[in-house]
C-alpha cells in the first residue's frame, strides 16, 4: 500500500478516526504537580487504572484493557532489566518513553496491515528536584508530548483541550497540598468527560465552561458506576519506591 501513497494515507486517516471513536467514551486521566510530590487521578470502573512502573514512574493510560496491559508490561519489564543489567540510576522515563513505548506505538498505528493499539498513556517521574519532575503523555500513532507541571490524556485532541485550557487558568496559584490538587484534578476530570459525553462536533464548537456546582454532578454521577483512583509520587516517601495510591480518606477529604 505504501506504493499508493493516497491509499495509505486515506487508510492512516480512517485508522486515526477509529481510534478515537473508540478513546472517546473512556475516563480523562488529569496529571498534576503539588507542593509534596505529583498526582495522577481518574475515575476507574473495576480496572485499576494507576500503576508504579519503577521507584520514581508512575503510569495511566486510557483505551482497550488488554492493550493497556500489554503496554504496561513492556515497560515495566523493560525498566526491571535495565535496572538490572546496568543501574537504578538509569531508569528514566526519557529513555523509556522514547527508546521502548513510543517506537512501539508507532509501529504498531503504520503498520495498516496490522491491528494499531486502541490507547493513550501518560507517564509521571519525580525529580530530584521540582523542576525535574516530568510528565509524559504518548498518543497511539507515538507522538510524545512532555510538560514539567500538568498533562491530561482524553479519547480526542478536542477532549485534551479544554482539560488543558482549564488546568492552565488555574496555574496562577501554583502552592497547592493534597486536597487543593485533588479537588482541581477532579475538576478538570469533569471538564474531560463531559466533552466525551458530547457529539464530536459539539466538542469542536459549543462553549465548554462549566461551573462548580455542573463539576462536581458530573464526578457525583461517575461514582455511582465507578471509583475514584489516585496514585501519587512523593518525595517524602520512606524507601526506594515514591509511589502509593491515595486513600479513601484523602479522596473523601477533597470531596467535603
Amino acid at each position: 500500500m505504501r506504493d499508493e501513497p493516497y491509499r495509505w494515507i486515506e487508510a492512516i486517516q480512517d485508522r486515526q478516526d477509529y481510534i478515537e471513536d473508540q478513546l472517546r467514551p473512556g475516563s480523562p486521566v488529569v496529571g498534576i504537580t503539588y507542593n509534596e510530590g505529583m498526582m495522577l487521578l481518574t475515575i476507574s470502573k473495576g480496572q485499576r487504572k494507576i500503576f508504579e512502573v519503577h521507584d520514581r514512574i508512575a503510569l495511566s493510560a486510557i483505551g482497550h484493557p488488554a492493550d493497556i496491559e500489554r503496554l504496561r508490561m513492556l515497560v515495566t519489564d523493560t525498566a526491571s532489566v535495565q535496572g538490572f543489567q546496568n543501574a537504578t540510576e538509569d531508569i528514566n522515563l526519557h529513555r523509556l518513553t522514547n527508546y521502548t513505548l513510543a517506537p512501539a506505538f508507532k509501529q504498531a498505528f503504520e503498520s495498516i496491515v496490522g491491528e494499531a493499539y486502541i490507547i493513550k498513556m501518560l507517564l509521571a517521574e519525580l525529580g530530584s528536584t521540582s523542576e525535574r519532575n516530568q510528565f509524559t503523555g504518548i498518543n497511539f500513532d507515538g507522538i510524545v508530548r512532555t510538560n514539567a507541571t500538568f498533562a491530561v490524556i482524553g479519547g480526542t485532541g478536542a477532549i485534551e483541550t479544554g482539560m488543558q485550557n482549564y488546568l492552565a487558568a488555574a496555574q496562577t496559584d501554583t502552592d497547592r497540598d493534597l486536597t487543593a490538587a485533588l479537588r482541581l484534578g477532579l475538576e478538570t476530570w469533569a471538564v474531560g468527560k463531559e466533552l466525551s459525553s458530547r457529539e464530536s462536533d459539539e466538542t469542536e464548537s459549543e462553549d465548554t465552561e462549566l461551573d462548580t456546582t455542573q463539576m462536581y454532578e458530573v464526578i457525583d454521577t461517575a461514582r455511582e458506576e465507578g471509583e475514584i483512583e489516585g496514585g501519587v509520587l512523593e518525595a517524602a516517601q520512606q524507601g526506594a519506591s515514591k509511589f502509593r495510591l491515595l486513600t479513601a480518606q484523602e479522596i473523601e477529604a477533597a470531596l467535603k
